[in-house]
């Protein structure tokens, strides 16, 4: 009974997976940080890091409303945050090339500076106590 419960969760997760993927754009014909190379299976995980590192969604950078995201207009630059994320990938690009070095490696295809550094799942990013705002 519990196996069958597990291949039924599975099988939901597929689907909406599937589903999501779906109503995602094969190419793209916006990006200006990423390589215009980059396919939707490589854009994906960068995607779903922004959206649990910040506390977000889709619509916080892109247009559309809602979970259909077939309807989105993914290339649309009207909203300022996009332009703040790319500013945020080139810096943390910047800051990881610098500290690539600096003590312990960052696991194999991993980042020492991520988006969750100082956002810890914050749109805002988190100052130290007495940090000021």
């Amino acid at each position: 009974m519990r196996r069958l419960a597990v291949l039924a969760v599975a099988g939901l997760a597929l689907a909406a997976s599937t589903t999501l993927r779906a109503q995602i754009p094969e190419k793209f014909t916006n990006l200006q940080v990423l390589s215009k190379t980059t396919t939707r299976a490589e854009l994906l995980p960068v995607m779903k890091g922004f959206a649990l590192n910040l506390g977000i969604r889709c619509e916080h950078c892109h247009v559309g409303e809602g979970n259909d995201l077939s309807k989105f207009d993914f290339a649309s630059d009207t909203k300022p945050a996009k332009a703040v994320a790319r500013r945020m990938m080139k810096m943390t690009a910047a800051l990881n090339a610098e500290v690539s070095g600096i003590g312990d490696p960052a696991p194999a295809g991993t980042a020492k500076i991520t988006c969750f550094t100082c956002h810890r799942g914050a749109v805002k990013p988190l100052t130290a106590p007495g940090g000021g705002d």
